[in-house]
């Protein structure tokens, strides 16, 4: 036994094997292993990480037998080709794009979701698709509905009438509301309340309100009862960016005490530093609206130089519209607090900004934090100063979420105020305005609008009267000066912008029993008149002009549009001589 064991002695060592301690008929006592779970080539770690050094200092030699080797040697190897490199990359890339275009939580009912973040994730960068905007959120479904629930809406008043309502109505109960103010960009001290706070607006999580103080009637008062007691309200919390700075404003030309405001660039800088530690670098400086809104929302803000440089003591563009601050404001007070809640330990929130109290960290210590520089950091990103120019389509599918608060005078016959919703790419058209004309060709109107009037119980309102209601309203507060009354400039908005009516068919849609054929045609050509607002002669001619008799042909009010449409092709049954014979 012993001799057996001295006579073979290469046995217990071979250079390519290493000590072998059972004889080759011994049964392999451990499994065999694919290559990749025992070979420690780079091809199989890719990471140092991935092998933990103490593993490699104490793992022992292992070894297998010869013919496991030559087996192992003699597969075939598939190799590492650039091509699967890239695959695997792409894969893992793969991944990581997966996590990122997932929407951000937010504790409120109204969220983006995930279809409609991934649309904006993947959009073209520097596109209108690819920003942020409140346009992205949807509300609660209903039970059963695989539809996606309702949209946020925009109230826009231009009077106190229509302000007070949309706040009695959808605000006061609100405790969390998004604020922010604009005001005309050369404005002094000097011009007034209208120049220097032309323009507030407040959001909750499902609606916004824009309130056009520049464009309230000048015998109205500027400051709606509603309005000032939720401002001066302390159990009420408005939030903003520079907040502090927009409610001077409000104590200085609107004498509105605000009370109950709380600026986010403490909240943001709060949640920054105690993630960290470095409780040092905690201050009051103001973040601008745009990093948060990139940080927090994961999407780019929208506002285009267009929309800094706005003349906001004119009526709205849709531009201007829909770029709302304080949507973007509630939505980012809900997510970062909820980032503070997860802190360990929890701080505790900022005071709100008129207490002009240090910010509190977890401990309850109290930091000696400067107070706010009084100019936001500057906003970020090409698309700050040289946005992209809106699109038809893109404006046109904010249409159905904004409300225009409009007041009906009696000649309607509708004695309550109503409220059009319109189609985004026809507000702001106004004819022979260009501070409020729309920068594309007038289109021909929708009609996929509705108008919801209290007290109705009949029929609905036609959507082409709620249209031509809306535009008639815009154009008399750009014109301040119009001579044509509310009655005609509406019946010449249904008539011109649907080529299919007829007067008659006009006349039924203004009012049931419909107008007086005389009734409607005298207003068509009333608001053409004394407005010069455009219209087709031969169009004028054939359903107007034609069918009035020569006595009012004659007229003075009358001659110079017979006189064109004459120009245009003549007027059948009367040229523009008979007229001037009558006249005569």
């Amino acid at each position: 036994m012993e001799g057996s064991k001295i006579s073979r002695p290469h046995k217990l060592w071979h250079q390519s094997r290493g000590i072998v301690f059972a004889s080759g008929t011994s049964s392999v006592v451990c499994p065999r292993l694919p290559p990749a779970s025992y070979h420690t080539s780079p091809a199989f770690v890719q990471h140092k990480a991935e092998l933990p050094a103490s593993s490699a200092r104490n793992a022992p030699e292992a070894h297998v037998d010869d013919s496991r080797v030559a087996a192992d040697k003699d597969r075939p190897t598939e190799p590492l080709t650039k091509e699967k490199t890239e695959k695997a990359e792409s894969s893992v890339s793969g991944l990581v794009d997966a996590a990122d275009v997932q929407p951000p939580f937010t504790p409120l009912d109204f969220k983006i979701p995930d279809e409609i973040f991934r649309g904006a994730k993947q959009a073209a960068e520097g596109t209108p698709e690819s920003f942020w905007s409140y346009s992205l959120y949807r509300g609660p479904a209903e039970a059963g509905s695989t539809e996606p629930g309702p949209k946020v809406k925009v109230h826009y008043c231009t009077s106190k009438h229509t302000t007070e309502r949309v706040l009695q109505q959808y605000f006061m109960h609100e405790k969390i509301l998004g604020f922010d103010l604009e005001w005309a960009t050369d404005a002094t001290k000097f011009q007034g309340a209208r120049r220097n706070v032309c323009l507030a607006q407040i959001a909750s999580p499902s609606r916004i309100a824009l309130f056009h103080l520049a464009l309230y009637p000048k015998n109205d008062d500027l400051v709606a009862p509603s309005f000032k007691k939720i401002m001066e309200d302390p159990e009420v919390t408005k939030v903003g960016v520079w907040i502090k700075g927009d409610c001077t404003r409000l104590r200085r030309f609107l004498d509105i005490g605000a009370r109950g405001i709380f600026e986010l660039s403490h909240l943001y800088r709060l949640i920054k530093c105690s993630a960290s530690g470095e409780y040092s670098s905690l201050n009051k400086k103001l973040v601008g609206l745009a990093s948060q809104v990139q940080e927090y929302l994961r999407l780019p803000l929208f506002k285009g130089h267009d929309v800094r440089a706005s003349d906001w003591s004119s009526p709205l563009r849709m531009e201007q519209i829909i770029s709302s601050d304080a949507y973007a404001a509630v939505q980012l007070y809900a997510i970062m607090d909820r980032h503070r809640k997860n802190l360990d330990p929890v701080p505790p929130m900022p005071y709100h900004a008129e207490l002009n109290l240090p910010i509190r960290i977890a401990s309850g210590v109290d930091l000696p934090t400067a107070d706010e520089v009084l100019e936001p950091e500057a906003e970020d990103g090409a698309a700050a100063l040289d946005g992209p120019v809106l699109s038809d389509k893109y404006l046109t599918s904010f249409g159905d979420s904004i409300n225009i608060e409009v007041e009906n005078d009696a000649s309607a016959g509708v004695d309550e105020p109503s409220t059009a919703v319109v189609s985004a790419k026809d507000f702001a058209s106004t004819p022979s305005t260009p501070a409020v004309a729309s920068k594309k060709s007038s289109a021909a109107l929708t009609t996929k609008t509705t108008t919801t009037t209290p007290g109705d119980n009949t029929r609905p309102k036609d959507a082409r009267l709620a249209e031509a209601e809306l535009w008639a309203s815009q154009y008399r507060l750009a014109n301040p000066k119009a001579r044509a009354a509310p009655s005609s400039l509406r019946a010449y908005y249904v008539w011109r912008k649907n080529a299919d009516l007829t007067p008659e068919q006009t006349a039924a849609v203004l009012r049931d029993p419909p107008l007086q054929f005389s009734t409607v045609t005298s207003y068509i050509t009333d608001a053409i008149r004394l407005e010069k607002l455009p219209y087709d002669k031969a169009r004028l001619r054939n359903e107007v002009l034609d069918r009035l008799p020569k006595e009012s042909l004659g007229s003075w009010r009358l001659r110079a549009l017979v006189q064109a449409c004459a120009q245009a092709g003549g007027v059948r049954n009367h040229d523009a001589n008979s007229a001037e014979r009558v006249e005569e």
